[in-house]
């Protein structure tokens, strides 16, 4: 027993230093993030006839200022109460729960959680709060309150149309006489028209600036050859606050340019051994894509297209030609869409036979016409 005493101390004695050394390396213990999400911020709400709209922006740092990913969201939870008729308000219940990673019938588009509740009765009140909960399980605070009520709007537009132009996409709809339950409206009924460049996207603010009283709106701001989506609310009043119906069916269209070049001009062709040189002046279009060039043996006709593909230059050789024959030459210009200009002013040249030696060509009377 003495001996195992002994030991015993010798070895207390030798840990000493070690534990000195540990306590004098001693930093400050490494403490985690808080798991909880700062609470969810910027909710926006509002109501179109029957359905709440409701949109907020996924938390993007903790309760401590730390940043935090989408993916460090694991759901939503969304609580509701609501005040009846006899205006006695609910207590919060919760209502449903959205998952980041599978959000339906939720959206979740540029880290905005977009949710539309449609079990809303008209003319109840109706208050949201919302929290957001990590997958740590850290739960964020209330966030702040919304409140909203349905009222019965007017129908939504019927027979909604687009129609592509140069320029301009031409949208035309019914014009609205009922309420949404069928019931007569003979109030004030203005229209708005909202877009989006993806289907069933429509950007938040309405094209037009004020409800429109007409049924057709000229959207001059489309750009040519992009698609455009469209939607059309009836409103009931000519100025906010209004009640606007649910989106109209959807419908796109697409604008074209129609309008073709300006037709060449300074055509001039000159005659040479087995062959024509044709040159003519550039044309100044942003979206010009090429020449084509055209010959006849008629004046002012028949003519037969000699490019295959587009000239990116402003000469052309015709080596098909045969000597002791006129020909007629035009040139046309063609832009980026395919439109084709009208005929350059026709030019005229004799190829001689080859033991003449001189070759002609004349230059166009007055009053030969283009294409």
């Amino acid at each position: 027993m003495k001996i195992c005493a002994r030991w015993f101390r010798a070895a207390c004695l030798a840990l000493v230093p070690a534990a000195l050394a540990a306590c004098a390396l001693k930093t400050d213990p490494l403490i985690p993030p808080s798991p909880r999400p700062e609470p969810v911020k910027n909710i926006k709400a509002e109501t179109r006839d029957a359905a709440a709209f409701l949109s907020w922006p996924i938390p993007e740092k903790n309760v401590e200022g730390v940043s935090l990913k989408p993916a460090d969201i694991l759901l939503f939870r969304v609580y509701r109460a609501e005040f009846g008729r006899d205006r006695r308000k609910t207590r919060y219940k919760p209502y449903t729960e959205i998952r980041v990673a599978s959000p339906a019938p939720a959206v979740i588009r540029n880290n905005v959680v977009f949710w539309t509740d449609h079990r809303v009765t008209y003319g109840y009140l109706y208050e949201y709060r919302i929290r957001a909960v990590s997958v740590r399980n850290g739960v964020s605070a209330w966030s702040d309150e919304v409140r909203v009520m349905p009222l019965l709007s007017p129908a939504v537009p019927a027979g909604v149309a687009a129609q592509g132009g140069d320029g301009y996409n031409l949208i035309t709809w019914q014009t609205v006489t009922t309420w949404v339950d069928g019931s007569r409206y003979s109030g004030f009924v203005g229209y708005n028209v909202y877009r989006g460049t993806e289907q069933g996207w429509p950007d938040e603010m309405p094209l037009n600036k004020e409800p429109l009283t007409t049924t057709a709106y000229k959207d001059t701001t489309a750009s040519n050859n992009r698609t455009y989506y469209y939607a059309v609310r009836s409103v009931n009043s000519p100025a906010p606050p209004w009640k606007e119906s649910l989106d109209s069916a959807e419908v796109s269209a697409t604008p074209r340019d129609l309008t073709p070049p300006e037709r060449p001009t300074g055509l001039t062709v000159v005659p040479g051994v087995g062959r024509v040189f044709l040159t003519w002046n550039e044309n100044k279009e942003r979206d010009l894509a090429g020449y084509h060039v055209y010959r006849s043996l008629r004046h002012g006709k028949s003519y037969e297209r000699l490019t295959d593909k587009l000239l990116a230059r402003t000469t052309f050789s015709d080596e098909t030609v045969r000597s002791g024959r006129t020909y007629y030459y035009v040139v046309t210009a063609v832009d980026q869409s395919g439109n084709e200009s009208d005929y350059s002013l026709e030019r005229k040249v004799f190829v001689e036979k080859l033991d003449a030696g001189k070759f002609t060509t004349e230059k166009p009377k007055s009053g030969q016409h283009g294409r």
